[in-house]
């Protein structure tokens, strides 16, 4: 997940002999949604998408929890840590609370397997089970933890099951040695857990990537020629006029790529088309990004440069007309008095140009 350079490869857990190809971590990559990364630290977008994969990972964790205790028992090589938003008046008698810090009572050694600093809010967590019942405790706030969590452990499988990876080239048999060398006993006690736990990981992984492939598989894509399409109409109802739906409404680059796009290429890979800067009669100037997901508010342009600040402000609406609407009650206004204007012209069109008409040629002498 955490870099290209760590995808389809295949992990190693422990022992040198210990292997198990795994593409965990793919669907947080590839499927969920994230903000552009190159201003500031990339975050998961509020979607309908992502709010899916979310929900599909809080109950995972509480699966793990209550039907495999021996799994959600294994201590993470490093702890998940973020920062959290939850009162250290939630945590109860499994807890140890002082003024600056809650500690689990449960330990490994002596070493707590939750640790929240009241002071900077930082929490880290340890196990499956010690996540579960933080998420219990979140309550109504569960869904802005794991995003917090997921956030700040871009990949939360290498804190989980440990960093070392390895490559199996040629034919996989890497899970059958496995469960012979479980059956066996001849690896440490702890691998049947882990192995149990990679499954489990795994299944998940399928199942958000199948989520997401659901979920765009519903979704009416923009295309530029469509982008093209609705900004020269309303270039054409644009300027000062009583029956003008814009001031203006202008493309950031009149370079277009072959594909119809205006964004660079580096950007076309996360979807996007081209970037617009808007002038209604009634707002501020409104920096707009047109993708293949939908039309949204940018940051706008850097101060002093014509580069763009690419993230996401505020919702994701299907169309370029949907969002001037929402932005802009004198757009919604005026493009209904042209809409109504030109219903009019293209009626009174129809009636002139039929010569059988009784009324304008045909009259009775």
């Amino acid at each position: 997940m955490e870099t290209a350079r760590r995808r389809g490869r295949t992990r190693k857990i422990r022992s040198e002999n210990f292997f198990l190809p795994v593409t965990m971590g793919v669907a947080l990559t590839r499927a969920a949604q994230w903000t552009a990364a190159g201003i500031g630290i990339g975050k998961l977008e509020f979607t309908p998408l992502n709010i899916s994969l979310l929900n599909s990972i809080i109950k995972f964790v509480e699966y793990v929890s209550s039907k495999h205790p021996q799994e959600a028992a294994l201590v993470f090589r490093e702890p998940l840590e973020w920062k959290s938003n939850l009162e250290i008046s939630g945590f109860g008698a499994d807890y140890q609370i002082s003024k600056k810090t809650v500690v689990s009572k449960e330990n490994v050694d002596g070493n707590p397997l939750l640790i929240l600093d009241a002071s900077t809010g930082v929490i880290k967590v340890s196990t499956f089970h010690q996540l579960a019942k933080l998420l219990e405790i979140a309550q109504k706030e569960k869904l802005k933890e794991i995003q917090a969590c997921l956030e700040a452990n871009r990949d939360p499988i290498a804190k989980i099951l440990g960093p070392s990876f390895a490559t199996v080239e040629g034919e996989d048999k890497s899970m059958l040695r496995l469960l012979e060398k479980v059956k066996k006993g001849d690896e440490e006690p702890e691998a049947e857990a882990q192995m149990k736990l990679l499954l489990l990981l795994q299944q998940l992984d399928m199942q958000l990537l199948n989520t997401s492939l659901q979920k765009i598989s519903q979704e009416v894509r923009l295309n530029p020629q469509a982008i093209k399409n609705d900004v020269q109409l309303l270039q054409s109802f644009s300027g000062e006029g009583d029956l003008t739906v814009l001031k203006s409404i202008n493309y950031t680059s009149e370079y277009e790529f072959s594909n119809g796009c205006r964004a660079p290429p580096w950007r076309q890979v996360y979807g996007d088309i081209c970037y617009l800067i808007i002038n209604t009669h009634d707002t501020e100037t409104l920096y707009v990004t047109c993708n293949t997901a939908g039309v949204y508010l940018n940051g706008g342009l850097v101060k002093d440069s014509e580069d763009i600040i690419y993230d996401r402000s505020g919702d994701i609406y299907k169309d370029l007309i949907t969002f001037l609407k929402e932005k802009s009650p004198i757009f919604a206004e005026n493009l209904n008095r042209v809409q109504q204007v030109n219903k009019i012209e293209s009626i009174f069109h129809d009636i002139v140009c039929q010569p059988e008409s009784p009324t304008l040629y045909n009259k009775t002498v």
